[in-house]
């Protein structure tokens, strides 16, 4: 698939959506080989522009006839902007999101299809389903490779790791090095009704890991009341090691292929790049919290 911008096109068609499933297919399978500035492009075709669009005005002529014009005005915002001719207020601010909040530009998005469903055509709606569909393949999808990890201190790793956690809601302590608490993260929920105690084991290692850290973390949950554990390595885990933590219902496991997912999601695509502050500020936070607790 090639883009082509309007001035070049020598027939029109429907611009804001892939025009079949093919054509979506075809270009995700290679999202992440695409460039920043064509994919960006793409995107913003497929966004909802400001300003009135063909089919708003029949429902505001519907509104009208039914004589419900005032009631919706007063209800509805979308409505109030028809008043006013001013209709959509665009959706082209979310590509500041892009490459480093994928997941807030997907969010934003579904907001926006949830409460506009109604008066959206279905061309618009699979068109930003395809928007949706493009970031996800080119931000939270591309793959990083493992090598990238390999300056990368083992300690420094758990520094990295903690600040993932600490992104999704938790309070995260990477402990001393001789392992107070019996793994090398205390994690704490913030957001949940009831208090989750998370211990988080590190593997900064090339090889592959065995079953026995995962049986030696589970015993510490056990022994500590923690609600779970994670073993979180920069390689991958033997069979026998999945077998037995998908047994015990308290263990879960990120490899280095799903880590990658992660970081996409809660430290944007480009966050290879970024490997030296995430670490940095994650430091400060551990050191701001000790001196609190100091």
């Amino acid at each position: 698939m090639v883009f082509t911008y309007k001035e070049k096109r020598k027939y029109r068609f429907i611009d804001f959506r892939f025009p079949t499933d093919t054509h979506a297919a075809e270009y995700l399978a290679s999202a992440e080989l695409r460039s920043e500035f064509e994919t960006k492009n793409l995107i913003r075709s497929f966004l909802i522009p400001p300003g009135v669009q063909g089919y708003d005005h029949q429902f505001f002529h519907h509104w009208i006839d039914n004589g419900d014009i005032t009631q919706m005005i007063e209800t509805n915002e979308y409505a109030r902007r028809l008043f006013r001719n001013e209709g959509w207020e665009g959706l082209t601010w979310i590509l500041d999101l892009l490459p480093d909040w994928p997941q807030h530009a997907i969010g934003a998005l579904d907001a926006f299809i949830r409460a506009h469903t109604l008066y959206l055509s279905d061309d618009r709606i699979w068109g930003l389903c395809d928007a949706v569909s493009i970031i996800r393949h080119k931000y939270l999808l591309s793959s990083n490779p493992r090598d990238i990890l390999n300056d990368v201190s083992s300690r420094d790793f758990e520094f990295l790791i903690a600040a993932l956690f600490r992104r999704q809601k938790y309070h995260a302590k990477v402990t001393k090095q001789s392992r107070d608490g019996g793994a090398d993260i205390i994690c704490s929920s913030l957001d949940t009704p009831i208090k989750q105690k998370v211990l988080v084991e590190c593997k900064h290692h090339t090889g592959t890991i065995g079953v026995e850290v995962i049986r030696k973390l589970a015993g510490v949950v056990s022994e500590t009341g923690a609600t779970s554990g994670w073993v979180v390595t920069s390689s991958k885990f033997s069979l026998p090691a999945v077998e037995f933590a998908s047994a015990t219902g308290r263990i879960q496991l990120l490899d280095y292929k799903a880590l990658n997912l992660k970081f996409n999601e809660y430290f944007g695509a480009r966050w290879s790049e970024c490997l030296p502050s995430l670490i940095s500020e994650e430091q400060r936070n551990q050191v701001k919290h000790a001196a609190k607790v100091s």
